[in-house]
């Protein structure tokens, strides 16, 4: 069980990220964060552009803690890989921030 967390420690980040930019996206919405001004962007952005990079930032840091040794095991190898393949994702899944607009 252990080693199945490890190795899919990276998508599950993945995971998380994409609830947390879904549910920012509605919350800011909801509340009006689009029409308040942050310096040269609105505070929605903002916010969905910290989670974004919050969540880029522990995906590098699982695949850093993944990072297989000279004698990894295929545990370890198969994590990392993973690991990176939820950066991958987590990268992608937050471009539409820069893209389209925050709320219809």
């Amino acid at each position: 069980m252990r080693a199945l967390v490890r190795m899919s420690a990276g998508l599950i980040v993945w995971a998380i990220a994409f609830c947390l930019l879904y549910a920012l996206h509605g919350l800011g919405c909801a509340r009006g964060w689009a029409t308040i001004r942050f310096g040269e962007t609105s505070a929605h952005q903002t916010a969905l552009i910290a989670g974004w990079l919050l969540c880029i930032g522990m995906g590098i840091g699982i695949a850093v803690w993944q990072w297989p040794a000279r004698s990894g095991t295929l545990v370890d190898r198969t994590g990392f890989r993973l690991a990176l393949i939820g950066v991958a994702a987590t990268a992608i899944t937050g471009l539409p921030i820069f893209t389209l607009p925050a709320c219809f």
